[in-house]
């Protein structure tokens, strides 16, 4: 999901302080995910979508092979490309219509290599790390000795300077200069920016999650993740280890291997696109979209596997129900999401002179969980109109509406910034920031089947309800979603 530390920071905003919902719009209803009592309810093509989605779903089955068979799939992999010519070929098996794939200008590829440390003090014990992608390889083993990042005053942030340089440096607690009293700001900043003109042999950075779960991240786009120093990521058992060490005083010294290569050339990369053309509005778009690219420690099942077969489920069920919406469905499957939403910028970039004409986009990106709504990402304006299209969706469990969303954190924000109407979907969290999300652990054993099926389902109703309203959704001007 999300864009490099920063989606990782709203996610974690998130996780204290959830949106507040908007639940007045849409009737309360008792609530089953992934089932309901279809003999009470009218015979609408949203039930029948429903209906169809819960008895003859093809997402669990797509997305265990998606992750199973095909495995790792980052940007510019040749394991992502095999992938890509496998979804699109289901697409078109499905019914998808104009099924296709549009190239961007991505960068050099990179590829992960041997990545490995022990200490050569206290008694060799071996330590859990994960390069950062595209970070620059160590060469083979070194050496050197550690230096641990602990500083909360000026005089010890001090401390720090000339020890960083040929070390091997664990980030850690620096204070920020609003925190220290007025007068040291300005010293402050100044030694900041000397201790990062010192070059340290290799940067250690503590995971954000528990014990030897890792997170990852990086890109070949500067100001995105791109290092100038081998980096990597250190398991947080491993990291506050480190951190004793260094308060009592102790030497540390640790053998660091760092591998990975940059490919020499820049490449380009995908995103896929297939449709239902519109019956009555054909022009007029509704794009239902995901990311297929994923971190490569595990295969990318919550992150994001579900969003990718839960929009492909959308077009096999109305293709199989032989359904034709008014204005045209898209479904768009991007890449580069995870290097800096480099897909979805491409895609409005490409077809800026459309832009005027999508009804919506719909982005499936938030893990595992059922749907239970979605985010606004500050369109309240158009809370009405999106609750009535998801309102069938209520019998679900899909019937809250929140303000706010996440700036910048999946591949509705481009839209988002060009004024479209784009709206990212809220899911129970289930493990997804806590342990699955960038990590090791993003595999198909941790996917809820209930909640991937219901979340197919009130993607499906939503974009119906979307594509068949009666009235346009309105845009605003570039630049102020």
């Amino acid at each position: 999901m999300p864009r490099l530390l920063l989606c990782l920071a709203a996610s974690a905003a998130l996780l204290g302080q959830a949106p507040a919902p908007i639940r007045a719009q849409v009737p309360a209803t008792p609530t089953f995910p992934g089932l309901f009592q279809a003999d009470t309810l009218p015979r609408t093509d949203a039930v029948r979508l429903m209906e169809e989605i819960a008895a003859h779903q093809e997402a669990m089955a797509n997305l265990e092979t998606l992750c199973d068979s095909y495995g790792p799939r980052l940007t510019g992999s040749e394991s992502l490309r095999k992938a890509q010519r496998w979804a699109l070929a289901k697409l078109q098996a499905y019914g998808g219509e104009a099924a296709h794939e549009e190239a961007y200008a991505f960068g050099r590829p990179w590829t992960r290599g041997e990545d490995r440390a022990r200490l050569l003090t206290q008694g060799g014990q071996r330590l859990e790390i994960a390069a950062l992608g595209w970070t620059p390889s160590t060469g083979g083993p070194i050496q050197a000795d550690v230096t641990v990042e602990q500083a909360d005053t000026l005089a010890q942030a001090e401390a720090l300077r000339g020890k960083l340089v040929g070390r091997i440096v664990l980030q850690g607690r620096l204070p920020r200069p609003e925190d220290l009293p007025a007068p040291q700001r300005e010293a402050y900043r100044r030694l900041r920016a000397e201790l990062r003109r010192e070059h340290p042999l290799a940067i250690l950075t503590p995971s954000e999650k528990d014990g030897d779960t890792m997170t990852m991240a990086g890109s070949p786009v500067e100001g995105e993740g791109l290092t100038h120093q081998p980096t990597a990521f250190i398991a947080q058992e491993h990291a506050a280890l480190l951190a004793r060490l260094a308060r009592r005083g102790e030497p540390i010294r640790m053998e660091l291997q760092i591998g990975g290569a940059t490919g020499p050339a820049p490449v380009e990369a995908y995103n896929l696109v297939a449709e239902i053309k519109g019956s009555e509005w054909p022009e007029q778009v509704v794009i239902v979209g995901g990311h297929m690219d994923a971190w490569d420690l595990g295969t990318g099942a919550t992150d994001n596997g579900t969003g990718t077969v839960a929009a492909m489920e959308v077009l096999r069920a109305i293709k199989a129900l032989g359904l034709r919406p008014k204005r045209t469905i898209r479904i768009v499957l991007f890449s580069g999401e995870e290097q800096g939403l480099l897909g979805s910028q491409a895609y409005v970039k490409a077809h800026a002179a459309e832009l005027k004409d999508l009804q919506a986009v719909l982005v499936d990106d938030f893990g595992t969980g059922a749907i239970k709504g979605w985010t606004l990402q500050g369109r309240e304006d158009l809370a009405p109109a999106l609750a009535a299209a998801m309102a069938p969706a209520s019998v679900i469990g899909c019937h809250e509406l929140f303000f706010g969303g996440l700036p910048e954190s999946s591949d509705d924000w481009p839209f988002a910034q060009a004024g479209v109407p784009a709206f990212f979907a809220y899911q129970a969290f289930a493990d997804y920031l806590t342990v699955t999300h960038h990590s090791q652990l993003d595999t198909f054993d941790h996917v809820d089947r209930a909640g991937l099926v219901q979340g197919a389902q009130a993607l499906a109703v939503t974009a119906w309800g979307l594509a068949n309203a009666p009235e346009r959704l309105a845009h605003r001007p570039a630049g102020t979603p």
